[in-house]
Order: C-alpha cells, then structure tokens, then sequence
C-alpha cells in the first residue's frame, strides 16, 4: 500500500515559500524556470505593482523591493491543485512595516503554473490597500 503521490508544483512553491521566508536567493533562483514571470497585484508600491519578466526582475522589483519596505511572509492556508502542474495557493501576509513599524495583515491568493520542472509564473491577488495603509504617512 503506497500513500498519495506527492504534488509536485506544491513541493516547488513549498521551497519557494521557505527562501522567500529566510531571504534565500539562490534558493529562489533554484525553483525558478529561466522564463519566469510574475504579476504582482496592481496598487502596490513602485517598482513593485505589475509585471515582471525574468528571475531577476521579479526577485530584485518584487519580493526583494517587498522586503526592502516589509519584514512579512506568506502564510499559506489552503492549497488548491489543478490541472496542468498549476497551483492556488490562499492564505495571509502576516508582518509589519519597516519604516512606520505599523502591522501588516492581508489576504492573498496565488496562482502558481509550472513548466519543466520548475515554477513559470505568478499571478499575486491581495488587498493592496492594507499594504499602503501599513506604511502610514511615510
């Protein structure tokens, strides 16, 4: 009797999470596919809102210019497969602001897609309203 066949695309972003969490570049790029891109959710701080194409502009305009602002991680919640090594990913962004020290709590939903073996894209929804709000006035 064998148990269920582990998810792939979960283990991957499972990694990701992880990297992100302790600032593990390389662990990033590792689980990254060399034609990655991300959509961060729109209204988010520059350069961070928006698309990014390629590894580094996703780490160096998106999650390194969130840790530049925010000390947070995502806590997943619930992980929704789907078809085609695709993954969502529903939980909360759970930190605080760096500058104004002011909490941060927000929801998000990932969608994850993966290609060869690595991760190929991420769409990012969350309310980027509480994010700007936990900057305060600076």
């Amino acid at each position: 009797m064998t148990g269920p066949t582990p998810d792939p695309a979960r283990s991957l972003v499972e990694r990701m999470y992880t990297a992100l969490a302790t600032g593990d570049r390389a662990g990033v790029e590792s689980v990254l596919h060399p034609d990655f891109e991300a959509e961060f959710s729109p209204g988010l701080p520059d350069p961070i809102g928006g698309r990014h194409v390629g590894a580094a502009d996703c780490i160096d305009n998106g999650w390194w210019a969130i840790g530049a602002r925010w000390a947070v991680r995502a806590k997943p919640v619930r992980w929704l497969p789907c078809a085609d090594g695709e993954l969502v990913v529903l939980g909360e962004y759970s930190g605080t602001s760096r500058k104004a020290r002011l909490p941060l709590e927000a929801p998000f939903a990932h969608a994850w897609t993966t290609a060869d073996g690595l991760l190929r894209s991420l769409c990012q929804y969350t309310d980027t309203a509480l994010w700007r709000d936990s900057l305060g006035d600076t």
